[in-house]
């Protein structure tokens, strides 16, 4: 009996087509070779990885039509939110649809005159939910357009790329156009740098200041697990975050985000962060992140250390690099603490929880949120920071946080493994030399208050939280509060009615009523603000001075407003308003124990005493 041979898998060729950029639309054509006849199905992701929320890309899909391999049409029928079946009596068959593409951002999909962008899952197919299948991609763009994009090309035809696998395909962001590219190499390996829009950004320095933190942060891990690698950077009117892919990142700025200093430290932030995903995340991550399925939620109680302790890193590289100065990094550390302990979140929800929970509204701007959630990104970075000083106190300096995560990743990350989620707790006690079930306890899987000042204090640095009131140091402008080195001199609490506001169509909104607080059960979300003790209330800077220059703690204030078109009055009794400057200093006179921890992490020598 003749030996029978297995029939061939199906090859997938994606056609995108952006010919005609203007109407937002891209033509899709999905060819199926060697496909089987009989039932089949398509489905298209309804969340991106890196992205933790349901986004449905589905809803921009129509026109979808089917047709067997003579091009005669096939029935298709959409059978859920994401699902579409047909029935093919060929062996092959075609799949057309259209994508309408209008959001620019990091997990979206954009198109208009100036470029074509995409993220994979907002585009593409997975057919009969076989992931391991291979994919081509080819691209219609308009003459003088050109790609750049983590997948390997196709060198005789630059607009012709592939994909070992569904998840490479949906990890590979696009961009088209002509947009200005710059490469560098690191390690003997190519990296391109693909810069869309304009703004106050110097191209050059940002791509030298890129390369820097590519070189820093592979120092950290003794190499780059990558062939090659890509930055998409989007420069437009406003900022859109950034999202990590296994060998490319999108990062999308303010056209104003690189002047000055200050706005520029976080635009380099945000290049750290997500380029240190490709260790933290995209190889280094708990068995259930990837690979995905990509049709519901996936949970994980450990995103404080993949989102946390990126955001820990990330700054700690930037310092690392002699990007930031320490100054710089304790200010960011500095303005992190401030924004952690104005959310009384942080005593209800615990990391693992909020970890787990993402998928309930970390993206979401809930009127509730500051009271009853905590940010694994905030809190992780702080108990990251926390964790590493720990650990160098306990080890005296020859061991870090940073030899946790090589561990993890010579372990699973390097063979493409993730791990169960007790690992990382055990992972960090062996690098520590002892239990930190105190520590996971406390911080991590409840709501503690995180004492970071203790660990600061074994570094030689200690934290003052001040009230600072401009209006009572204008009239003399020699007037000093602290000298130089000296703690600062803190000015009495200011009154602070417990709210955070919002503009919209010229009015005042409470966002945020603070529970607790004075306003809590008094003013609601959304209420408009109209006037304080009978005088009108026209934005916030007004409501913030008047409170600041004529109120004190304890006044009790009349607010006006409308809620839900009803005018009420409702008298709040003022608060203290909480400290407003955060500072982290060195102390006098360290001990050489917090010296050399200081000099360990900080990676420069504690600063000699300057003469008298």
């Amino acid at each position: 009996m003749p030996k029978q041979h297995a029939p061939a898998a199906p090859r997938l060729t994606y056609t995108v087509d952006c010919l005609d950029p203007g109407r937002h639309v891209y033509q899709v054509t999905l060819d199926l070779a060697h496909l089987e006849p009989g039932p089949h199905r398509l489905d298209m992701a309804v969340w991106t990885p890196g992205s933790y929320e349901v986004a449905d890309y589905s809803r921009h899909v129509f026109d979808v039509a089917a047709f067997d391999a003579h091009a005669e049409a096939l029935a298709i029928k959409k059978t859920t939110k994401n699902t579409w079946t047909f029935d093919t009596p060929t062996s092959g068959a075609s799949v057309r649809y259209s994508v309408y593409a209008f959001e620019l951002g990091t997990s979206s999909s954009h198109l208009d005159d100036t470029h074509a962008y995409w993220n994979g899952a907002n585009l593409f197919f997975c057919l009969d939910q076989r992931q391991e299948l291979p994919v081509d991609i080819h691209v219609r763009a308009p003459a003088g357009w050109y790609a750049s994009t983590g997948l390997p090309g196709d060198p005789a035809d630059p607009l012709h790329f592939s994909a070992p696998n569904f998840d490479i395909l949906l990890d590979s962001p696009v961009e088209v156009g002509t947009h200005r590219r710059y490469t560098f190499t690191v390690d003997q390996k190519p990296h391109t740098v693909a810069i869309w829009g304009t703004g106050n950004q110097d191209d050059e320095k940002l791509v030298a200041d890129t390369r820097t933190i590519v070189e820093t942060q592979a120092a950290m891990f003794g190499g780059l697990p990558y062939r090659d690698y890509t930055f998409i950077f989007h420069i437009a009117a406003r900022g859109t975050g950034g999202l990590e892919h296994l060998n490319s990142t999108t990062c999308g700025f303010d056209r104003n985000g690189f002047k000055p200093w200050k706005r520029y430290r976080r635009s380099l932030y945000l290049i750290a962060h997500e380029f240190f995903h490709l260790w933290n995340v995209k190889r280094i991550h708990p068995d259930m992140l990837g690979p995905f399925d990509y049709s519901q939620e996936v949970y994980t109680h450990l995103l404080w250390a993949m989102e946390g302790f990126t955001d820990y890193f990330a700054l700690l590289s930037l310092r690392r690099a002699g990007l930031y100065t320490v100054k710089d990094y304790l200010e960011e550390v500095a303005n992190d603490l401030k924004a952690y302990e104005r959310q009384p979140g942080r005593h209800v929800m615990s990391l693992a929880r909020s970890s787990f929970d993402t998928w309930l509204g970390e993206y979401g701007r809930d009127a509730d949120k500051p009271n009853r959630r905590i940010s694994y990104y905030l809190k992780g970075s702080l108990v990251g920071l926390a964790l590493d000083l720990e650990i160098r106190r306990r080890t005296k300096g020859t061991r870090s946080l940073d030899d946790v995560l090589r561990l993890l990743f010579e372990r699973y990350g390097r063979h493409g493994h993730g791990f169960p989620e007790p690992v990382y707790q055990e992972t960090a006690e062996e690098v520590a030399g002892g239990s930190l079930a105190e520590f996971f306890g406390r911080y991590i899987e409840g709501v503690d208050e995180l004492p970071l000042d203790e660990w600061l204090a074994d570094a030689g640095l200690t934290v003052d939280r001040v009230t600072k009131n401009e209006d009572l140091h204008q009239q003399d402008p020699e007037d000093q509060s602290s000298k130089p080195g000296e703690p600062p001199v803190s000015d009495p609490p200011m009154a602070w009615l417990g709210i955070e506001t919002r503009s919209q169509e010229n009015r005042l909104l409470v966002r945020v009523a603070y529970d607790p607080g004075p306003a809590a059960g008094r003013l609601y979300p959304d209420d408009e603000l109209v006037a304080l003790d009978d005088v009108r209330l026209p934005d916030a800077k007004s409501l913030d001075d008047r409170l600041r220059i004529n109120h004190a703690p304890g006044d009790v204030v009349e607010v006006a407003l409308f809620r839900r078109g009803q005018l009420l009055r409702r008298p709040v009794t003022l608060g203290d308003a909480p400290p407003n400057e955060y500072q982290i200093r060195r102390v006098k006179d360290p001990t050489p124990a917090q010296q050399a921890l200081y000099a360990g992490w900080m990676g420069e020598d504690w600063p000699a005493p300057k003469p008298d």
